[in-house]
C-alpha cells in the first residue's frame, strides 16, 4: 500500500527513528517531516499526506491546534497523536478535533505499524485505556448529567467550546464575532462558576462535566 505520511516532532531523533522504522516496514511509503505544529498545517498544505503522526506536546502550536487547522482545511487527512502522557484529557481534546488513532510514546512498534495500516483504510486505531475513554465519554454524551450543562450561559458554552479546542481569545473573539474584551469576561466567569483558577483545570472540568 502507497502512502505520503508525515512526521509532525519537535524532536529530530524520534523523527529520524519513526522514519526509519516505516521505511523497513513499507519502501512504498513516502515519508516527510515537520517541525512544529505550525510546520505540520503548512506541509500539510504542501504535500497533502494521505496521515499525519502529530506529537502533543510540539512547541509554537500543540498537536491539538495543529489538528483542528488541519482538519479545517484538509478534511481528508488523517491524523493519529502521538504523546508520551497520553491522559484522558488528551485523548479528548484529540477526538474532539477529528483524530482517527492515538499511539503512546512508548507503544511497540507492532502496534504503530496496525494502527498506522487501520487508519489508512478508514478506521480508528482506539486499544486499551484509550478505548475505554472514548466509550465514556460516548456514553456521557448519550446520557449527558442533567446540572452542569445548566451552570454556563449559552455565550459562556460557545466560549467554553473554543478554549477546550484550543483557541485564544483574540481567535475566539473573531469566531463569535465579539471584542476580546468580552471573551476575557467570559473567561472569568467560566473560572468563577466552575471553580477553577487555571485554563488547564477549567478544560478538565469541562469534560469532566460534558459541559462542551
Amino acid at each position: 500500500m502507497k502512502a505520503r505520511i508525515l512526521l509532525a516532532d519537535d524532536h529530530s531523533l524520534l523523527r529520524k527513528g519513526l522514519a526509519s522504522i516505516l521505511k523497513h516496514h513499507n519502501s512504498e511509503w513516502e515519508l516527510f517531516e515537520a517541525t512544529d505544529g505550525e510546520d505540520a498545517i503548512k506541509k500539510a498544505g504542501l504535500l497533502r499526506p494521505d496521515l499525519i503522526l502529530m506529537d502533543y506536546n510540539m512547541p509554537v502550536l500543540d498537536g491539538i491546534q495543529a489538528t483542528i487547522e488541519i482538519r479545517r482545511k484538509f478534511p481528508e487527512i488523517k491524523i493519529i497523536m502521538v504523546s508520551m502522557d497520553m491522559t484522558e484529557e488528551v485523548v479528548i481534546q484529540g477526538m474532539m478535533a477529528g483524530v482517527k488513532g492515538f499511539i503512546p510514546k512508548d507503544s511497540p512498534e507492532p502496534e504503530l505499524l496496525a494502527a498506522i495500516h487501520e487508519v489508512l483504510r478508514g478506521k480508528y486505531h482506539l486499544t486499551g485505556r484509550i478505548l475505554e475513554i472514548a466509550q465514556r465519554q460516548s456514553e456521557i454524551r448519550k446520557h449527558p448529567p442533567n446540572t452542569p450543562d445548566r451552570i454556563f450561559s449559552r455565550r459562556e458554552t460557545d466560549v467554553l467550546r473554543l478554549v477546550v479546542e484550543g483557541m485564544t481569545s483574540v481567535e475566539i473573539a473573531g469566531k463569535l464575532n465579539i471584542s476580546k474584551r468580552t471573551v476575557d469576561h467570559h473567561r472569568s466567569n467560566l473560572l468563577a462558576k466552575s471553580g477553577t483558577n487555571t485554563q488547564a483545570a477549567l478544560i478538565r472540568f469541562a469534560l469532566k462535566t460534558n459541559s462542551v
